[in-house]
């Protein structure tokens, strides 16, 4: 990794510290701006000399809150693939920058890899607020992005954005169509992180499950991360819910079943695939019993044969078997098999035509396949599969997966085909 003037990759600002809406937008238009005088000064693109390597990029929280495992699975499959002989003969060399959950670092990050024409796409990254700083700067340049791990809403709106899970918003409807539909619960309540970008989104996505489906229609509670978890659980429970679908990151998620247990006994709770990890289950022990969490992929706790060469890979480098390095190893596989169709030189504008010409690439790790395609906004994948905590182990808890499809349009954030 290269290193960069304005790009650390130590000491981070509390999350509490993030900036409000108005700052996020006025960030953002200073990071377009930035990146317009870049690239004013970049060369028209050409094709590269045949031994070259091939750059792709990944702007990732690396250090700091909500750091993350899926851009060192990514790294870990280009490595196999370098092994192999690369990609036509070229290697490929990824190029990771640390955001720091810190969006001044993530603008100049997204800045940097934007401004040298080497870099040909980005893939496998995870941050919970890079998207939304750095989308328009994407779309502007022509450099298209496959997270590891889509957080915030701009991840799922963007033409220039296309992530491989079903991010927390698509993944909270389907945890109510799970508890609705398979639990038979009517009285449903939603528990969601009050992060900068993100409340319109889960109130979104809660208003557009609820179109045209009978029954009580469900809460929703938003909570500031900083804050003790013992207001937000009182209030919870005097809505007298029947489930509750938690949206929160894995560590306030452990604090939660810890603290829930006795207000809630006998409340289901369903999480989302952040808390579908090894560290939770160490962490709540027989507190955590009957808890569900929803796959966004084939389950990892499992034994299924799909999951032989992504397990196989992510043993041999000591990463963490997770949905993030299943997400982080799907993206680098889908940016490979994509380039390995270009007829021709291998540059930033024939990844980003063969991106929005592909065709769907079906894998062994998700319930569907994954597209580009040309729309102003993606969001390939929607499906999920519920898992119970039962006797210290992850159990699969449902013969199908659940699938969100909206009923109709709402107003609010959009979320791509």
């Amino acid at each position: 990794m290269r290193g960069g003037a304005g790009i650390a990759t130590v000491g981070t600002p509390p999350l509490m510290s993030l900036p409000t809406m108005h700052s996020f937008r006025r960030l953002a238009v200073s990071a377009l701006v930035l990146a317009q005088g870049l690239l004013s000064s970049v060369p028209l693109l050409a094709a590269p000399p045949p031994n070259e390597p091939i750059r792709v990029g990944s702007v990732s929280t690396l250090t700091g809150p909500g750091s993350t495992v899926a851009w060192r699975a990514a790294k870990a499959y280009f490595d196999a693939v370098n092994a192999a002989g690369g990609v036509g003969g070229r290697r490929i060399d990824y190029q990771v920058l640390d955001d720091r959950a810190d969006p001044q670092a993530a603008q100049q990050a997204a800045a940097r890899l934007v401004a040298d024409p080497g870099v040909v796409a980005l893939a496998g990254g995870s941050s919970v607020l890079e998207c939304a700083f750095n989308h328009a700067v994407y779309e502007k340049a022509g450099l298209m992005s496959i997270p590891g791990a889509g957080v915030d809403p701009a991840c799922f709106g963007s033409p220039a954005i296309a992530p491989v899970n079903a991010g927390p918003y698509v993944s909270t409807a389907n945890a109510l169509s799970f508890a609705r539909d398979v639990l038979k619960h009517d009285r449903l309540c939603v528990v969601a992180p009050a992060l900068p970008g993100m409340v319109d989104a889960f109130r979104d996505i809660v208003a557009r499950w609820a179109i045209g489906r009978a029954g009580t229609p469900p809460t929703i509670d938003l909570y500031r991360i900083e804050a003790p978890l013992d207001g937000i659980v009182q209030q919870v429970a005097a809505r007298r819910c029947q489930a509750v679908i938690y949206s929160g990151p894995e560590g306030l998620a452990i604090d939660w079943v810890l603290k829930a247990r006795a207000a809630l006994g006998g409340v289901d709770h369903v999480f989302l695939a952040s808390v579908y990890t090894s560290g939770v289950l160490r962490a709540v022990g027989v507190s955590g019993e009957g808890i569900y969490v929803l796959a966004e992929f084939e389950p990892w706790s499992g034994s299924s044969l799909q999951l032989a060469d992504w397990r196989g890979l992510m043993l041999a480098r000591g990463i963490e078997a997770s949905s993030l390095s299943q997400g982080g190893y799907l993206a680098a596989q889908v940016l490979v098999k994509v380039m390995r169709g270009i007829r021709g030189p291998i540059t930033r504008a024939s990844v980003t035509e063969a991106l929005r010409t592909m065709q769907p690439i079906a894998n062994s790790l998700a319930d569907e396949p994954f597209v580009f395609g040309p729309a102003s906004q993606h969001q390939p994948h929607r499906s999920a599969l519920p898992l119970r905590l039962t006797n210290g182990r992850w159990r699969i808890a449902h013969a199908r997966w659940v699938r969100f499809e909206p009923k109709a349009e709402a107003p609010g954030i959009p979320f791509g085909r």
